[in-house]
């Protein structure tokens, strides 16, 4: 009885915190209309009955959330002082010097409290939306309407999810209509608050893409070389994000996403993917940096012809953990997916991947295939890997693999050999272990603004 009192003033203390500062504030506090007060407070019903995960649970295996106190942390105001010119993140500038001209820019500075939000106005002209989300809901609240509706608390929303979906207090709207070609990339970078008490951000990300339109999206998440190696800075950030992406009929969306965060940041995030047919999705994503870093993406091939292609770089040092779940269904005939995720961890830095593929009895003629590789450069590292086919229909071709194993010494001898230090040998090794990952994202300089990230962190 005792232990179930607990738990109740627990989840209370945990309740009137959250709901007291935000669900019904930011409501009011933005002006926001009734149906989008309705929708958060539907989703804070469900987080609040919702247990919290924990390390018992196949898909938080071994990510330290029973140390995550909620209840102690601060949810950040919305930024709303407007920038005039984009403010200077390393990060934000090592992509622009890549990736070229963007066809619209779009930074959340918690530094300096300033958000900053361009488009190229050829497109405005022919229909594309690229605004901050509460800009959108102002401007555009039909359109926000109509997408949040399908949006609604699923059944299969986890904790994070649903709190993401009552708390959000960023993030922005990509909306291509059809038949519109984008060529440059949409960039979006959140430069995170860090500082002597806990923070939490809800940036919350939906891009819509209408038949038989391309479009690319680079988001970026990090926070600054001088809040990182602050020693004052004692506090762990909260970033919890999720991305809603649909695909349209005949359209295709390619996304790079990279989180450089360093360890006082623990990052959770879902990229839930809706593809309808003849639709194509590229995500690649990197992990280079965080405290912990949970990240789920699934993806839903809706109707036939549709196709997924996710790829994962991930770079662990010190003592980093970063958990990674791939959720692929196929819920209908004639659909295909790939997935080719790759790991280098050093020092005591952990990684645990987890796949699934999940076909429908429906959902005949599928072809699905996963991968898995993890090379360990220290010999505390550890590296689980998890992959899971659960098939229904019988005309299929599913196949997946998985390896673990530690760096080649006779590699490391041959280099070290030829001139090589320790660090330089690493990198090439590394480089040389991501680059069919890297080689095969389609965004122009993407791949050489990776490999430069990648090197940083080896030699930092």
């Amino acid at each position: 009885m005792k232990m179930e009192m607990e738990t109740v003033m627990a989840e209370l203390k945990l309740a009137n915190t959250i709901a007291k500062e935000r669900v019904a504030d930011l409501a009011q506090r933005n002006g926001e209309p009734s149906w989008l007060q309705d929708s958060r407070n539907a989703a804070w019903e469900i987080y609040f009955q919702s247990p919290m995960p924990t390390t018992r649970d196949d898909d938080w295996r071994k990510t330290e959330i029973d140390n995550l106190d909620l209840s102690t942390f601060i949810t950040v105001d919305p930024l709303k002082n407007k920038a005039t010119k984009a403010p200077a993140m390393e990060i934000l500038q090592s992509a622009l010097a890549k990736l070229g001209e963007p066809a619209g820019l779009f930074v959340d500075d918690y530094e300096s409290q300033t958000q900053f939000a361009t488009i190229n106005p050829e497109l405005a002209k022919q229909g594309v939306i690229f605004l901050p989300l509460t800009e959108a809901i102002e401007k555009h609240p039909d359109l926000v309407k109509k997408i949040f509706e399908t949006g609604k608390p699923l059944a299969s929303d986890d904790k994070f999810t649903l709190m993401n979906k009552a708390l959000f207090n960023s993030g922005l709207l990509l909306y291509v209509p059809k038949n519109v070609v984008v060529d440059g990339p949409f960039v979006s970078a959140v430069n995170l608050p860090v500082g002597p008490t806990g923070q939490a951000v809800f940036p919350r990300v939906v891009v819509v893409a209408e038949a038989n339109s391309h479009v690319t999206v680079v988001s970026a998440f990090a926070n600054t070389e001088a809040e990182a190696t602050d020693k004052s800075v004692t506090g762990t950030t909260l970033s919890n994000s999720f991305f809603e992406i649909t695909v349209g009929q005949g359209a295709k969306v390619t996304v790079m996403a990279v989180d450089k965060l360093s360890n006082s940041v623990f990052a959770v995030s879902r990229v839930r993917t809706h593809i309808h047919k003849d639709g194509v999705f590229n995500l690649t994503t990197a992990g280079l940096g965080g405290k912990q870093i949970k990240s789920d993406i699934e993806t839903i091939m809706v109707e036939p012809g549709s196709h997924s292609d996710i790829r994962g770089v991930v770079l662990g040092d010190g003592s980093e953990h970063f958990s990674y779940n791939t959720i692929q269904e196929h819920t209908c005939p004639d659909t295909t997916s790939n997935i080719n995720f790759r790991v280098a961890l050093k020092d005591t830095s952990s990684s645990v991947y987890q796949g699934i593929v999940k076909v429908d009895k429906i959902a005949q003629r599928t072809n699905a295939f996963q991968s898995n590789k993890n090379l360990l450069l220290g010999t505390e590292a550890r590296a689980d890997s998890i992959p899971r086919l659960e098939i229904l229909a019988d005309d299929v071709k599913c196949s997946h693999g998985a390896t673990v194993g530690p760096v080649d010494k006779e590699q490391l001898f041959y280099l070290n050999c030829r001139g090589l230090n320790l660090k330089e040998a690493e990198e090439l090794i590394v480089r040389g272990f991501f680059v069919q990952i890297l080689d095969d994202i389609e965004i122009k300089g993407a791949a050489d603004w990776v490999g430069d990230l990648v090197a940083d962190k080896i030699y930092k």
